[in-house]
C-alpha cells in the first residue's frame, strides 16, 4: 500500500533518525513513500540549509507524487465540512492531506493530533 508521508512524519524522521519514524524509513526503502502538494510546500518551506534542501530534493526524487487533483479538492470540502460541524478546528492544508489520502487509496503516516481526528470522521 503507498503510504503519504505527512509534514509531521518527515521532520522527525530527519530530525531525530528511523527510529523515530520506522515506518517512514521502512516506506522509503520498499518505494511505497509518497508526498503530494501541500506537504512539499510545507517541507521545502522549512528547510534551513543547503544540507536541508538537497536531502528534500533526494525525498522527492525517491517519492511517488500523489496529485491534489479536482476529486481531492471535492472531498476536502465534504471533510472540512463535517470538522467543522464536529466542533474540529484543523488546518487546511490538513484537511487537503487526508482528503488526497483518502481520495488515492493510500495510507498515511503522520505525528499529527488533527490528522487523526480528520482520519476518525
Amino acid at each position: 500500500m503507498i503510504s503519504l508521508i505527512d509534514t509531521s512524519a518527515w521532520v522527525e524522521f530527519i530530525r531525530r533518525g528511523e527510529t523515530a519514524q520506522p515506518a517512514v524509513a521502512s516506506a522509503l526503502r520498499d518505494g511505497t513513500a509518497a508526498i503530494t502538494e501541500p506537504i512539499w510546500i510545507e517541507l521545502w518551506s522549512g528547510s534551513r540549509s543547503k544540507r536541508e534542501d538537497e536531502f528534500l530534493h533526494g525525498v522527492k526524487a525517491s517519492c511517488r507524487w500523489l496529485e491534489c487533483d479536482g476529486e481531492c479538492w471535492e472531498r476536502s470540502y465534504d471533510l472540512r465540512r463535517k470538522a467543522v460541524r464536529k466542533g474540529l478546528n484543523c488546518p487546511l492544508a490538513d484537511v487537503l492531506i487526508v482528503a488526497c489520502a483518502l481520495r488515492h487509496g493510500a495510507g498515511l503516516c503522520h505525528a499529527d493530533k488533527h490528522l487523526t481526528a480528520l482520519l476518525e470522521l
